[in-house]
Order: structure tokens, then C-alpha cells, then sequence
């Protein structure tokens, strides 16, 4: 009986991988040119298939990395917040469930695909918290983790904000510029990449065809349907979300902003109350987005019209995201925090909408939702810290110098 572990793609790259004499990185070029413009990911994802054993010695190694890095970040290494660490892990297990998010094209395709840069952004983005010697391990981690084009899109994004930030601040911007440079690069190797041109191409005429005929606007929009319904209907991607707006609230809740108590309150019980057979708002989107062509999957097949009803469900999702921006801008009460938590909004949203671009938005499922749920979970996180602190006493610490 075979492993799960040697399912989905790896078993076709543990069989490919031998007529070429195991050579990964002569693998990872051929695929680079004919399919693939991740150069790295697809050489350790060929290797691991071979090597199941040293996988889950590096999924081990990366999981404790990635909680390591998130304690750090967030600030929970300081001694007022030492027990409230065990949150961290106990949320993680609700955002990135193995079997729900790193199966679809097998574990260690999918996992070497998304979990590793996941984790090695998160140990990237400590590059914030402190500038230390392995500021040259960090930029090699960024580097593998931009073979990933969604996490290079997260990247550009959350370096620009900071550099930018930095600029207004008259502060030097020298540490980030390499990681600047970095994501750029990561786009632009997606881009270019004649595999990425091989594969489109050919995912389009199987599964597809129309989608070269769509123009940009009209992709765009059919991304944001189909991004909105996950969120709103797709029990594995609405979990994480209505997380992250309890968060919110609660943190509301304890400051006692009533205006954004309500509104989030609102927001949650649209979203949840269809679960429960009870119609809101959001059951009329399912309704319209119920009728559009899919494919024995649910895959979206072809572009929707433009009359009043195909609209609605983007006026209907823009108002929500609206509103819970909104909602969000207001709880802050400091532009540090607000800077923070939306360039992580922004950037976790960009991350799915980048695949509107491309037809593998329709096939590759669940797992193109993790660097958004990265974000969002670091989201989450944020706002339990912001809740400690309201209902810690602080004790002033004595500072040795």
C-alpha cells in the first residue's frame, strides 16, 4: 500500500526525476522552461519525492520556524504575554488544516509549493522586528519564498509600504531595498517565464478556451466572484475569515466602540447565518453565482453577463468589504496599527485576485487562498495581541542597560 505522502504530482515527479539521472536542478531548468516558472520549489518538490523521509524532518523543522517567527513578530516573547503563546499554535491548526488545505495536488507538491514559502516568509518578515546576523539567511529564505509568485505579489507589496513608511519617516529604507528588488524579481521571472506561457496555454485550450477572449476588466471581475463566494460559502475558506472579523470584535467589544460592535456584529451574522438555512443578504449571492456554468466541480466555466443581476453579487461583496474596512479603520486607534493591519488586508486580497489573471484560478482550488490566509492569520493574531493588551495590567518593566 502506498504512502500518502507519494500521491498527486509527486508520484509523476519521483518517475520523471529518473530519466535525469536525479539531477534535480537540470529537472527544475526543463520544467522552467516547459511548465513552471517556480525554478526552486519545483527542484525540492522533485527531491522530496524521492526522499519522503527528510520531508516531514523539514515540514517539522519549517512548523517550528514558522511559530518561532510568529511569536517573535507579534511580540509574544515578552513576559507579559508568555502563556498566551499556546493561542498562536491552537489558531494555526484551524487556519492551515493539512488535509483540507495541502492535498490537492498532493502533500508534498502542494506543501513544497505553499507551506515552505509560507513559513519562510513568515521567518522573513522578523526582518522587522530586528536586524541581526541572519539578515543574510532572510534574504535567501525571501528569495525561495518568491519562487511562489503570490507570496512575491506579498511581498512587493508589504516592502513598498515599509519603504514608503520609512521615506515618511526620514529613516533609512537600505534593509528593505533588497527585498524591494527581490519580489520585483519573483513577478517579473512568473512573467517571463516561457513554462508559465507553455502552461496557460495549454490549461486554457483543455479547460478553459474562452478565457483568452476575456478582456482584463471582465477576469478581474469573475475573480472577484469567485473569490467572494469561497469566502462567503466555502465552508474550509469561510472559517478563517469569520476568525479574523471575531477577532475584530471582540477587540470592539473590550474598547466599547459601539458604532463598530454593531457593524461587525452585522457583518458576522450575514456571513454565518446562511450555514444555518437562514436567508441574509449573501443568500441572494449564492443564489445568482449558483446559476453561472461550472464544471462537475464547481469550477466557474465561462464568463458571466453583465445585466443587474450578475452585478449584484459584486455590489453586494464591495459593500461587505467595505464596511469591514471600515469597521476595521475605526477600531484602531493608532496609524501604526492601521498601516499594519491593512497592507496585510490589501496584500492578502491582491495574493487571489493575481490568479484572476490566470485560468488556474478555476483549478487549483483551495490552496490558492494560503498567502491570503497567511495574512489573515497574522491579521488575527495581531488583534488577540491588541485584546491582551487591553486586559493585562501593564507593569513597568525595568530597563538594564
Amino acid at each position: 500500500m502506498s504512502s500518502p505522502l507519494r500521491s498527486g504530482d509527486a508520484l509523476q515527479f519521483k518517475s520523471d526525476i529518473k530519466s535525469f539521472n536525479y539531477h534535480y536542478l537540470s529537472f527544475a531548468v526543463f520544467r522552467y522552461k516547459n511548465w513552471s516558472s517556480r525554478f526552486l520549489i519545483e527542484a525540492i518538490t522533485a527531491y522530496f519525492s524521492v526522499h519522503a523521509i527528510q520531508f516531514l524532518l523539514l515540514m517539522f523543522c519549517l512548523s517550528f520556524l514558522f511559530m518561532y517567527a510568529i511569536i517573535q513578530l507579534l511580540g509574544f516573547n515578552d513576559s507579559r504575554y508568555h502563556q498566551y503563546k499556546i493561542i498562536i499554535a491552537i489558531l494555526a491548526l484551524f487556519f492551515f488544516p493539512i488535509n483540507l488545505l495541502f492535498e490537492g495536488a498532493g502533500i508534498i507538491a502542494t506543501m513544497a509549493n505553499y507551506y515552505v514559502p509560507m513559513c519562510l516568509m513568515a521567518y522573513v518578515l522578523l526582518i522587522f522586528k530586528q536586524v541581526t546576523k541572519t539578515y543574510i539567511l532572510q534574504l535567501l529564505a525571501f528569495l525561495f519564498a518568491i519562487q511562489q509568485e503570490q507570496f512575491a505579489l506579498l511581498g512587493l507589496i508589504i516592502f513598498s509600504v515599509a519603504i514608503g513608511y520609512q521615506i515618511y519617516q526620514k529613516l533609512s529604507v537600505l534593509k528593505y531595498v533588497p527585498f524591494f528588488i527581490l519580489s520585483i524579481g519573483g513577478i517579473l521571472s512568473a512573467k517571463l517565464s516561457p513554462g508559465n506561457a507553455i502552461r496557460n496555454a495549454v490549461e486554457t485550450n483543455v479547460r478553459f478556451p474562452e478565457f483568452q477572449s476575456i478582456n482584463l476588466l471582465r477576469k478581474l471581475d469573475m475573480g472577484f466572484i469567485k473569490m467572494s463566494y469561497d469566502l462567503l460559502f466555502n465552508g474550509s475558506v469561510s472559517l478563517f475569515f469569520i476568525l479574523m472579523l471575531i477577532s475584530i470584535l471582540i477587540f470592539s467589544i473590550i474598547r466599547k466602540t459601539l458604532h463598530q460592535t454593531i457593524g461587525l456584529s452585522t457583518i458576522i451574522l450575514i456571513i454565518v447565518l446562511p450555514y444555518l438555512q437562514l436567508w441574509t443578504p449573501a443568500s441572494k449571492i449564492k443564489i445568482i453565482y449558483d446559476t453561472f456554468p461550472k464544471d462537475t466541480k464547481g469550477n466557474v466555466l465561462s464568463a458571466t453577463g453583465h445585466s443587474i443581476a450578475t452585478t449584484f453579487p459584486d455590489l453586494a461583496m464591495l459593500m461587505l468589504f467595505i464596511g469591514i474596512m471600515l469597521m476595521t479603520w475605526t477600531v484602531l486607534t493608532t496609524y501604526r496599527d492601521r498601516i499594519i493591519v491593512f497592507t496585510l488586508l490589501i496584500g492578502g486580497v491582491a495574493t487571489k485576485m493575481l490568479l484572476s489573471l490566470s485560468p488556474t484560478i478555476y483549478i487549483s482550488g483551495i490552496r490558492t487562498f494560503i498567502p491570503m490566509i497567511f495574512a489573515v492569520f497574522l491579521i488575527t493574531i495581531y488583534f488577540i495581541k491588541l485584546i491582551l493588551e487591553q486586559l493585562i495590567p501593564h507593569q513597568e518593566q525595568i530597563i538594564v542597560k
